[in-house]
């Protein structure tokens, strides 16, 4: 290893001590053209001893390409998004490219400072889940010639390539499933609806409820900035009604904590004092008591998808001129153990 201090081991010293040129030094690292066998064997030992390592900043200026990938999500601490960040990490490694992984925190101010550093790193894609996908935001990235993939939530004008989830028809669903149970007041926390994702989730429980010829009532509907407190603080509104809900549709993983968290501090039984669905699958809600039934959205195939489309349009030249591409994934309703049939005596935490 070089001393603090010593400049960068170069193919000039791989070359000097392996009593070559620097030529056919090149040769050798990058297995091209005619070398002796000997001469291989002499310059790869000096590779070794040097502890020579390429600089991938140069051959990237070598083929105007950095190899590097951006991914930029709004929460490292949600589970959701850790998972995703992890299948797209190994997606983007087995084509031959690094990642660069930042978060927003979903604070406008920190995304664009972030975006503008990804650019200065000449990413050559970019997967982005956005805070603002405003006009002028996507009209920076369009400039910028760089290949990017909206994933999870929408930007203006579906101006990008995108790959969202079936929101509205998975709220639906879940909604839809605990009317059939019977419930008639059913309780909904969900996050901020500027974002489209969290929008459509609340229509599609409106629509389920509309449908079903059931009154929409607003102190029913929880939705705000999605923090580690919101679960427990929406979950506490709805228990304190006059006539609380005899069901909760979660419409976010990233709440279910605070709402097992104040469920069991008013020792509110699930499923049968308060019936209990979940918008995203986690792992715990399978061995939670009881499981908790959810809508699942795959991690895997919205990282595969977002991972191929992004690849396509970098390495084909073509791809630019094509119109951007909508794709929706879908989900699965899985049924546990959280849900029943609405409770027919008042709630004993009144």
């Amino acid at each position: 290893m070089n001393p603090p201090g010593r400049k960068r081991t170069s193919v000039r010293d791989v070359a000097a001590a392996a009593h070559t040129s620097v030529a056919t030094v090149s040769r050798v690292l990058n297995n091209t053209g005619y070398f002796a066998k000997a001469t291989r064997a002499s310059v790869l030992k000096a590779a070794e001893d040097l502890n020579y390592q390429p600089s991938l900043r140069a051959k990237g200026l070598r083929q105007k390409r950095s190899n590097t990938i951006g991914l930029l999500i709004p929460n490292l601490l949600n589970a959701y998004y850790t998972a995703l960040a992890d299948a797209i990490s190994q997606l983007i490694t087995k084509s031959g490219y690094q990642l660069l992984l930042s978060s927003t925190r979903d604070d406008p101010a920190l995304e664009q400072s972030t975006l503008r550093q990804l650019i200065g790193h000449d990413i050559d894609g970019l997967l982005w889940v956005p805070t603002v996908g405003d006009r002028k935001t996507v009209n920076m990235l369009l400039t910028q010639n760089i290949p990017c993939v909206s994933i999870v939530r929408r930007v203006d004008g579906d101006r990008l390539d995108t790959i969202i989830f079936e929101d509205l028809a998975g709220s639906y669903a879940a909604v839809q499933y605990l009317i059939q149970l019977g419930h008639k007041r059913i309780g909904f926390i969900g996050g901020d609806i500027n974002y489209n994702s969290n929008n459509d989730r609340w229509l599609g429980y409106r629509k389920a409820m509309q449908e079903a010829g059931l009154p929409v009532e607003e102190p029913l509907i929880k939705v705000g900035t999605v923090r580690d407190t919101w679960g427990s603080v929406a979950t506490d509104d709805l228990l304190s009604m006059q006539e609380p809900p005899t069901a909760i549709f979660a419409a976010s993983n990233a709440v279910m904590p605070g709402v097992m968290k104040t469920l069991l501090q008013h020792e509110v039984e699930v499923p049968n004092e308060m019936s209990l669905i979940c918008f995203d699958d986690l792992d715990w809600f399978t061995f939670s008591n009881p499981s908790i039934s959810a809508i699942s959205i795959s991690h895997r195939r919205i990282a595969e998808s977002a991972v191929a489309l992004l690849l396509q349009r970098i390495e084909n030249s073509d791809e630019g001129k094509r119109p951007p591409v909508l794709m929706k994934i879908s989900f699965e309703l899985l049924l546990r153990k959280s849900a029943v049939a609405p409770r027919t005596c008042a709630p004993h935490w009144k």
